[in-house]
């Protein structure tokens, strides 16, 4: 998502007017671009231009004079009822809102315009001139803020003093009645509670505010380096000096912290007892409307292992003096892709939770639409919802198998769960996060073939990580196609040719690794840097070449694979290992207060630690290979590993995001500042 979108998002509707015109400026900047590619949006700017000019004086013409054509509406005798009349002014509002943003984005062409007109040096005053009053605009109002703000927590603090005065009365009469008015004025614990969650959200406000505006002018910066670099001019030392006269990007964040550390502890001391680490909880809580109970948390996971139970005892009775391998051969692999998705779904759930508790900004490095709201009840009711559909049909196929329902034809009942998550994936209607299964699904066709420079993101990265960790479950899937194709294999309970060691089988479990494989390619092609991206793409063709070593090992068990199989599963893991440790999660650095972590940490220290040998203990699991296992508990190993496999990538995927935040080690960012994730 473009950065102005964002923006526009970012953006507290009380304060909407005062924030950096960033539109303007990139206007602005888009004609002084005399490179070709962008000579053309020069020219639609100006088609722009025409239109709107075009469609002001149709509008203009149509209602000359709104508030007289209004009365002239509403005085006609063909208009006999109220409601007519309330619609013909929210037509008539409607309008005018419309000239009003046709002429604001008229007027931004043309100052645009009359710029790219001038001098070179003429073109450099002017725009300096811009930018600076632009600045100058967000400085004052964040200026005046915080002083606003002090003011304000300078008046709680002498109320306080003025309340435990109160709580030690002394003999003089006229001090103890001023002191009453002030009590009566601020009321008791309902509203210092209000004074005090409001002062601090405002400065929540302020501080994403500080964080929104400073991301928009260093983009400004970089870009009109860019393009006055064209005209031979050097203006980054002069934006530089400019910002350096303003408080907004000196010492104003460290006054802003400063403030909410000063009603936190005032919190603390009426509230909590001093505590301030639960004054802070409880203002966070304030401030992101949040209730104290997690009921529907907690009945989600009461749901979930009682359903469980009962349909293991189900299971189990079903089962009972029957080979059960003989009646899982068939359709489990069907049900093994969509369990493991279905956990996925769960994870993605607990994963937003933790990043929003920590303030992590996983919208703004996604790309998301901040329009569509993440609701996690409605991600937790979807995932109960799918599972309990798991476990009815995965108990109607038992069924079927067990008193031949149907005729034999249990097929029909993985084939339905399976639908179920394609439906979902490409429904075409705004529900269930439209705009999030959109990206889900460009993401994929994009990265089947990367091409072209910054094509590949950090959610490409990211999403190319995830399959990588889905690769046994799509075998999973081909095999249950393969097996519904195969009459002989589902009618005669066998698996006949169907299976994981074929080739088509191993070409789909090859697949994600080979899409990051081309986006590593793709970066370093690119960016030229052998650190971090050629020896990315080595780490990738290093897995690549372990996963053929094990197909071919498993389909002729030899010495010689077998030593190729040891060989470079072993390189790969340690290779893996280090790149996950060291760039990906960049832990392991010395000279720091946390044993073989990194300087600044978000999770508590232990979550590293448990994480690290968690990765260590799953990177291992392809020596469970050599270790001999009944057949008929080939199919609950497989689907054990998919599920460790999964956990592995959700602690993966959140120190990922949090190193993304504090580091960007592998430069998907030219800008290092993220904005503040915005409260809901």
């Amino acid at each position: 998502m473009k950065f102005g979108k964002q923006f526009e998002f970012y953006k507290i509707p009380e304060w909407y007017e005062y924030y950096y015109d960033y539109k303007t400026i990139r206007y602005v900047l888009n004609l002084l671009d005399i490179r070709p590619k962008k000579r053309k949006k020069l020219k639609a700017l100006l088609l722009l231009k025409n239109y709107f000019e075009k469609k002001n004086n149709t509008l203009n013409s149509l209602y000359p004079n709104y508030s007289l054509h209004q009365r002239n509406l509403t005085s006609t005798s063909s208009l006999n009822s109220s409601l007519d009349i309330e619609n013909i002014e929210i037509n008539i509002k409607k309008k005018e809102k419309q000239i009003k943003e046709f002429n604001l984005k008229k007027n931004r062409i043309l100052q645009a315009e009359n710029l790219s007109m001038l001098p070179n040096e003429q073109k450099l005053k002017r725009f300096i001139c811009i930018y600076k009053e632009k600045v100058k605009f967000i400085d004052d109002f964040f200026t005046r803020k915080l002083e606003e703000y002090s003011e304000e927590i300078k008046k709680l603090e002498s109320k306080i003093d003025l309340m435990k005065i109160i709580d030690n009365p002394t003999d003089e009469e006229a001090i103890h009645e001023e002191l009453n008015a002030e009590r009566d004025e601020m009321g008791y614990a309902v509203s210092w509670k209000r004074a005090l969650s409001n002062l601090y959200n405002e400065t929540a406000w302020l501080h994403g505010y500080h964080s929104i505006n400073s991301l928009a002018v260093e983009k400004i910066k970089k870009k009109a380096t860019k393009v006055f670099r064209l005209y031979g001019i050097e203006i980054e030392k002069i934006l530089e000096d400019i910002n350096s006269e303003y408080p907004f990007f000196s010492t104003s964040p460290y006054n802003l912290y400063n403030l909410r550390l000063k009603a936190q502890k005032l919190y603390a001391e009426q509230f909590n007892k001093g505590n301030i680490k639960k004054a802070r909880r409880d203002l966070e809580r304030r401030l992101q409307g949040q209730k104290e109970n997690k009921r529907y948390l907690f009945c989600l996971f009461i749901g979930i292992i009682l359903s469980f139970i009962f349909f293991y005892v189900i299971i189990k009775h079903i089962d009972e003096g029957k080979n059960s391998n003989d009646s899982f051969k068939p359709f489990f692999p069907f049900f093994s892709f969509s369990y493991i998705i279905i956990l996925v779904l769960v994870f993605v759930g607990i994963g937003i939770i933790i990043l929003r508790h920590y303030r992590l900004n996983y919208a703004y490095l996604f790309e998301l639409d901040m329009k569509s709201k993440i609701d996690l009840v409605n991600i937790f009711q979807l995932s109960l919802g799918l599972a309990a559909l798991w476990m009815i049909l995965f108990l109607l196929t038992k069924l079927a198998l067990k008193f031949n329902l149907l005729g034999g034809e249990y097929t029909l009942f993985p084939l339905i769960m399976n639908a179920v998550l394609v439906v979902i994936l490409f429904l075409p209607f705004h529900a269930l996060y439209l705009s999030l299964r959109k990206g889900i699904i460009t993401t994929l066709i994009r990265n089947m073939f990367p091409f072209g420079k910054n094509v590949v993101r950090f959610k490409d990265f990211t999403l190319g990580n995830i399959l990588c960790s889905l690769a046994d479950p799509f075998k999973n899937l081909f095999m249950g196609y393969c097996l519904m194709v195969c009459r002989d294999c589902y009618l005669g309970n066998k698996r006949g040719s169907c299976n994981r060691d074929t080739i088509p089988c191993m070409l789909v479990g090859i697949y994600p690794t080979f899409i990051r494989w081309t986006q590593c390619m793709n970066k370093f092609y690119y960016t030229r840097l052998i650190w971090p991206h050629f020896f990315g793409f080595l780490k990738v063709t290093f897995a690549m070449a372990n996963n053929l070593a094990g197909f071919f090992y498993n389909r002729k068990k030899v010495r010689i694979r077998l030593f190729f199989r040891i060989f470079l599963a072993s390189i790969a893991t340690c290779y893996n290992l280090f790149w996950d440790f060291f760039l990906d999660w960049g832990l392991g650095r010395r000279n720091n207060k946390y044993l073989f972590l990194r300087e600044k940490i978000t999770y508590p220290q232990i979550f590293y630690y448990v994480a690290m040998i968690y990765d260590i203990i799953v990177s291992t699991m392809w020596t469970w290979n050599f270790i001999p296992i009944r057949s008929s508990l080939s199919e609950w190993k497989n689907l054990l590993t998919c599920t460790l496999e999964i956990i592995k990538r959700f602690f993966w995927v959140l120190i990922r995001i949090e190193n993304e935040i504090l580091a960007n080690p592998e430069g998907y960012r030219s800008i290092l500042a993220i904005p503040e994730l915005p409260y809901e």
